[in-house]
Formats: C-alpha cells, sequence, structure tokens
C-alpha cells in the first residue's frame, strides 16, 4: 500500500513566514491601481521582484513621473533590466501625453487700443486702451481673427493655435477718410438765395448744421458754444448737434417737429431724437438742438459721425463731424 506523507506543521510554517519575510510592500500597495512613482519603481526591483513581473506591473499601472536617463541608471542599478527599461519609457510616454496641455492661447495687440476683436465671426471682447487682450483656453485649431474699429478699416488674418502655446498676433488699423472733410470751427452762413425746404417757414433759407461738446444732461448756453466738427475723444463728454434758421419774421407762431438720425462711419445708425420746435412772429432765425454722448469723457470711438435731420421724413439738413 502506497503511504502518502505530508510536510510536517513546522515545515508549511517556515515556507509561510519566508514569504511573508520576502514579500514586499508594494504587493499590498499594488492593489489600489494607482500609477507608480520613481521610489515605488525602485522598491520593487530592489525588494526581489523579477524585472519582467515589474515591466507588467508597469504596463498596467503607468506612472506619475518623466522617465529620465538619470531614474533609468537608478532602475538599472537597482536590477532592472531591458524589459522593464522598455516599459518605464512607454509609461513616461504616456504620462507626458497626460499632463500636456489641451488647449492654447491667443495674445492680440492692437494699434490703436479699445478695438472690437472676433474670432470666427464671435466677437471676443476689446483690447484695452493700450491696445492688449489675452484668450486663454482655446482648442488648437485654425482661426480667422478679424479686428474692428468704427473709423477704420477692418483687418482680418488667418491664425493657428497650437496646445500649451500663446500665439501673438500685432495688428495695426488704418483710418479711414472721412466721408466729408471737415473743417475746424467754420460757423456756416445761410446761402440768401436758397430757397425754402421743409420747414413750414416762409422764405425760411438752406437750414445749416453745426456742431458743439458740452456735459450730458443739459445743453450749453448758445452763447457759450464753441463750434467745431473734430473733437478729441479723451475730452468729448456730449456732441450736441444745432439745426440754424434764417427766415424773414412770420408774423405768427410756427410749431413743427425736427427728426434727427445719428449715423456712424460705416453707415449703421446709433440714434434717433425727435425736438418740438417753434419760432416766433417776430424772429428772423432760430435755433434748435439736441445732443448725445456720456457724462464722462472716453467714451466715443475715433471715426466720422453724421447727423441728418428730417421734417416730416424729408431731409433738411446734414452734418459731419470727426472723433480723434
Amino acid at each position: 500500500m502506497r503511504r502518502t506523507t505530508y510536510p510536517s506543521p513546522l515545515i508549511i510554517f517556515a515556507t509561510v513566514l519566508a514569504f511573508l519575510l520576502v514579500m514586499p510592500a508594494w504587493t499590498f500597495s499594488a492593489q489600489k491601481g494607482k500609477p507608480l512613482n520613481e521610489q515605488e519603481v525602485l522598491e520593487l526591483l530592489e525588494g526581489g521582484v523579477p524585472s519582467g513581473r515589474v515591466s507588467e506591473i508597469v504596463d498596467d499601472r503607468g506612472i506619475d513621473f518623466e522617465f529620465t536617463s538619470a531614474i533609468e541608471q537608478k532602475v538599472r542599478n537597482a536590477g532592472g533590466a531591458d524589459d522593464a527599461v522598455a516599459a518605464l519609457k512607454r509609461a513616461s510616454q504616456r504620462y507626458a501625453e497626460s499632463v500636456r496641455p489641451r488647449t492654447g492661447g491667443l495674445v492680440v495687440k492692437t494699434t490703436p487700443g479699445e478695438t472690437q476683436i472676433y474670432l470666427n465671426d464671435e466677437l471676443k471682447g476689446m483690447t484695452s486702451p493700450e491696445g492688449e487682450i489675452r484668450m486663454p483656453g482655446l482648442k488648437p485649431g485654425s482661426y480667422t481673427l478679424r479686428v474692428s474699429l468704427l473709423g477704420y478699416r477692418s483687418e482680418e488674418k488667418a491664425v493657428t493655435i497650437a496646445a500649451g502655446e500663446d500665439e501673438t498676433i500685432y495688428v495695426t488699423l488704418l483710418q479711414k477718410p472721412p466721408a466729408l472733410t471737415p473743417k475746424d470751427n467754420p460757423v456756416p452762413t445761410p446761402d440768401p438765395a436758397s430757397p425754402s425746404v421743409g420747414i413750414p417757414v416762409p422764405g425760411l433759407k438752406t437750414p445749416t448744421v453745426q456742431f458743439y461738446e458740452g456735459p450730458h444732461d443739459s445743453a450749453t448756453e448758445h452763447s457759450q458754444r464753441v463750434y467745431r466738427y473734430s473733437f478729441d475723444r479723451s475730452a468729448a463728454r456730449s456732441i450736441y448737434w444745432e439745426l440754424d434758421l434764417s427766415f424773414p419774421p412770420p408774423g405768427r407762431r410756427i410749431e413743427f417737429q425736427v427728426d434727427a438720425i445719428w449715423y456712424k462711419s460705416d453707415g449703421s445708425q446709433m440714434t434717433q431724437q425727435h425736438v418740438a420746435a417753434y419760432v416766433n412772429a417776430d424772429w428772423r432765425t432760430s435755433w434748435h438742438t439736441q445732443g448725445y454722448g456720456w457724462v464722462e469723457p472716453g467714451h466715443w470711438l475715433p471715426g466720422s459721425y453724421r447727423v441728418d435731420c428730417f421734417y416730416n421724413n424729408e431731409r433738411i439738413a446734414s452734418g459731419t463731424f470727426q472723433i480723434n
């Protein structure tokens, strides 16, 4: 009869104890599944884990550091063979891709400042008064940049955004010539030979439009108005148009309404105003005014502006001024 022999309890205990003594701590931490750091890789090798097994663990879990030539030397000194080194290099490439920035940025510097910035026809904002805007977090790819400012020719450029990089673009806008060449401080003189137009005042000569700067909440006293056709944007608050009429005394009070439409340089409408006006029986001249702007200076954009005055939907006068 064959007799089966079993290892003695003492032998079994010694075997288990030896296994526990040589089993490194990494086997417990390996259960967590987190990427290995440099110290953990070296502990695996120095703890007697075969190089092939280390390469399998690295391929499975990855690493959270850049594998350099200096670290490679440490790995080889700890017992790592070519298979472990190759696995660490593969894991290092995956780590580098995972931490590489996925977006890029665009810096636009313009002359002049306070220009509107569009990317693929989407308004992104306005450059600072110094002429700079930063746009981080852009997906890599190609974009169409457009820079616009009232009174200037728009500029378009193709730009390419790369992940992890900031692209800087410089743009200088050229000013558009004004629709009319403004003269500084002229006071128009009505032509007495001109026929009456529009407004129902007998013998009315051709109305003229002139401009002056003033506070936002009230028109400047007539005697204190300084008429100009160009204004400094750093000082201009509200700009007022003034419609000047000249006529023989009508002998009666005549009431009428003047409508004014403001236009930007590109021809788009800014605002529309309505002024209730009148002339008295013994008047020979009259003036009618309304303004548009801001309480504080600095808000006007450079360019040429136009104001058309209407009576009963008929244009009776027009004027142009420049913001510099």
